[in-house]
């Protein structure tokens, strides 16, 4: 498979968040990778909170963004140590997990 990958291109898209919505639009270029409007992307990064304190966020590709035309806002957030945390635990139900994401 050709690499579709321009830097100019991937220049027009800032930081580690930016280049990920390249990467993911140019995956959804694709037929052949994925189906229309499927597809998951993610990435991890350091960024500060509204404390300013140092904290590392996933930024996971929403349901229903169509990877060829997604845009930064098409990811959400999920700080990753608390995730962690939650997925040591010996069971979890979903309502408890989604309280627990949202109230951290």
């Amino acid at each position: 498979m050709k690499s579709l990958w321009n830097d100019d291109e991937a220049s027009l898209y800032q930081g580690e968040l930016g280049q990920r919505v390249y990467s993911s639009r140019l995956l959804g270029r694709e037929p052949t990778l994925v189906l229309h409007g499927g597809g998951n992307t993610s990435v991890k990064v350091s960024e500060k909170n509204l404390l300013g304190e140092e904290e590392v966020l996933l930024y996971v590709k929403g349901s229903g963004a169509d990877l060829e035309h997604i845009e930064a806002n098409g990811f959400a957030p999920v700080r990753l140590n608390p995730l962690l945390k939650l997925a040591k635990l010996p069971a979890l139900s979903d309502p408890e997990m989604v309280n627990a994401l949202r109230t951290q």
